[in-house]
C-alpha cells in the first residue's frame, strides 16, 4: 500500500518570522492577496510558488524567476535543510465555519507516487485539465515541491493517532504562524524511530486525497516526464496526512451560486421538484431570515437529505427534503454506487441542477460558483449575478472514504477541508 517516507526538507531558518513568510496555498490567494504578501517579505513564500500572480498571463520567465529565486534563497541560507530524514508533525488550531474550535494534527511526509489505477491513493473528486498547467511549469522550472496536498489515511484502530501523541509529547518547542483567519499552525521535527514508526505503520494503509487532485495528477504527470529521461528523482511527492478518526478533522459544504441559467420563480421551482422532493418547514423570505434558515438546517434535519434554495429575484427561499429513496434509488439504476447515489451533492447535480433546471452536466461547471459559507452565498446572491443559490450539508469523511473506494468520484468542490495548510511550512527540493 502507501509508501510513506521521512525526508530531509527545507525550512526558513530561525531569524525568519515564519509567520510573514508563509502564505495561503496558491489556489485560494486573490491578487489582492498576492500583492500583499509579495510586499510583506522578500521571502514570502508566494514568491516562489505563485510566481503568475491571479489575473496575470503565465509566461516562461516567471516560473524560471521563481526557480532562480528558490535557489538563491538555498545558497544564501534563507532555507535550510533539516540534519536527518524527518517527518513534519503539525498542529492547527482553527474555529471553522460553523464557530467551534478544534485541534487538526496530522505530519507532512514524502509519498512515493502511485497511479489510481494501482489503487494506493484513491481520488474523490472530478478534475480539469487547465488547472494542472501552472503547476506543471512550475514543476519543470523549481524541481521541487513547494506546497503540499492533503491526504486521509484511515485510522480505525487508533495505533497512528497514538504514535503522533507519543511523538509529540516527546518533542521540543514547535515554530508557530498565525494565518489570516487567526487560526494557529504549529510545525515541530520528528526524526529518528519515531519518525520511522509512523512511517512504518502507514505502508499497509490505502490513503484518500482530501484536497489537492489537480496537483498530484500533475505530479503523476512530471514524473512520467522525468522517468522517460531515466530520472526518477520525482517519484515522491510532498504530502500532509491527517487521519480520517482524527478529532479535529472536520469538513463543511461548498455552496452554489447559478449564472447563465434560466431559473423559474421560486413557486413553480417547487413543483417541479415535487416527484422527489418535499419543503422542509416553511418558507423564508428575506436573505436575513433565509441565512438563518439554511444556517440550521443540518441540525434540524439530522441525517435526512435536505437542501436550501434561495432565488434573488423572489428574495425567498425554501429547504428541501427528499422524499424518501426514490431519487437515490433511480441514481444506482443509472449506474451509480449506493455511496454516490445517496450523497447530497450528487442528489442536487443529478436531479435539481440537470434534471429539474436542464443544465448540461459537462457545462454546468460554467454557470458554477462557490461559496465556502452561508453569509458569502447570500451576499454574492444580493448582487445580481446569480439566479439561484443552492446551499448542502457538509459530506462526510465516511461517506468520501465510499465513494472513493467504490472506484467513484464527485463534482469538484464537494467537500471543504478547512484550515488549508500553510505554504512555507517546510519545501522539499527533489533531487535531495
Amino acid at each position: 500500500m502507501a509508501d510513506i517516507r521521512t525526508f530531509k526538507g527545507l525550512s526558513f531558518g530561525p531569524a525568519l518570522d515564519l509567520g510573514v513568510v508563509v502564505a495561503p496555498p496558491y489556489d485560494v490567494i486573490s491578487a489582492a492577496q498576492a500583492a500583499v504578501l509579495r510586499a510583506r517579505s522578500p521571502y514570502n513564500a508566494v514568491h516562489v510558488d505563485l510566481p503568475v500572480a491571479p489575473g496575470e498571463t503565465p509566461a516562461p520567465a516567471a516560473y524560471a524567476a521563481a526557480a532562480a529565486t528558490f535557489r538563491a534563497w538555498r545558497a544564501g541560507g534563507v532555507l535550510r535543510s533539516s540534519t536527518e530524514p524527518a517527518l513534519y508533525l503539525i498542529d492547527q488550531t482553527y474555529r471553522g465555519p460553523d464557530g467551534r474550535e478544534r485541534t487538526r494534527r496530522g505530519f507532512i511526509a514524502r509519498l512515493l507516487l502511485a497511479g489510481f489505477d494501482e489503487r494506493v491513493v484513491l481520488p474523490h473528486e472530478r478534475t480539469h485539465a487547465a488547472a494542472k498547467i501552472d503547476r506543471l511549469e512550475l514543476y519543470r522550472a523549481t524541481h521541487a515541491d513547494l506546497s503540499t496536498i492533503f491526504l486521509l489515511y484511515p485510522d480505525d484502530d487508533g495505533t497512528v493517532n497514538e504514535a503522533l501523541a507519543a511523538a509529540a509529547d516527546a518533542m521540543g518547542a514547535a515554530r508557530e504562524a498565525r494565518d489570516g483567519d487567526g487560526n494557529v499552525h504549529r510545525v515541530a521535527l520528528l526524526s529518528g524511530a519515531r519518525a520511522d514508526r509512523i512511517a512504518a505503520l502507514l505502508r499497509s494503509r490505502r490513503l484518500y486525497i482530501a484536497d489537492g487532485h489537480h496537483r498530484y495528477e500533475t505530479a503523476l504527470a512530471y514524473r512520467d516526464e522525468r522517468r522517460a529521461a531515466g530520472d526518477h528523482s520525482a517519484d515522491t511527492m510532498m504530502v500532509y496526512l491527517c487521519g480520517m478518526n482524527d478529532p479535529g478533522l472536520a469538513v463543511f459544504p461548498t455552496h452554489r451560486l447559478l449564472r447563465g441559467v434560466t431559473v423559474p420563480p421560486l413557486t413553480e421551482l417547487l413543483e417541479r421538484l415535487t416527484p422527489y422532493f418535499e419543503p422542509f418547514g416553511g418558507p423564508c423570505s428575506g436573505r436575513a431570515a433565509c441565512a438563518a434558515a439554511f444556517e440550521g438546517m443540518a441540525g434540524a434535519a439530522g441525517t435526512e437529505t435536505v437542501f436550501g434554495l434561495y432565488s434573488p429575484a423572489d428574495d425567498a427561499g425554501v429547504v428541501v427534503r427528499a422524499r424518501g429513496t426514490a431519487g437515490a434509488e433511480r441514481l444506482v439504476a443509472q449506474g451509480f454506487s449506493p455511496a454516490a447515489a445517496g450523497l447530497s451533492v450528487t442528489i442536487l447535480h443529478e436531479f435539481i441542477l440537470a434534471e429539474v433546471l436542464g443544465m448540461d452536466p459537462g457545462e454546468s461547471e460554467a454557470h458554477i460558483a462557490y461559496a465556502k459559507s452561508v453569509p458569502e452565498a447570500m451576499t454574492a446572491l444580493g448582487g445580481g449575478e446569480y439566479g439561484l443559490g443552492a446551499f448542502l450539508t457538509a459530506t462526510r469523511v465516511d461517506e468520501v472514504r465510499a465513494v472513493a473506494d467504490a472506484g467513484e468520484t464527485m463534482p469538484q468542490k464537494s467537500t471543504y477541508f478547512y484550515p488549508k495548510l500553510l505554504t512555507g511550512l517546510v519545501f522539499d527540493a527533489l533531487e535531495d
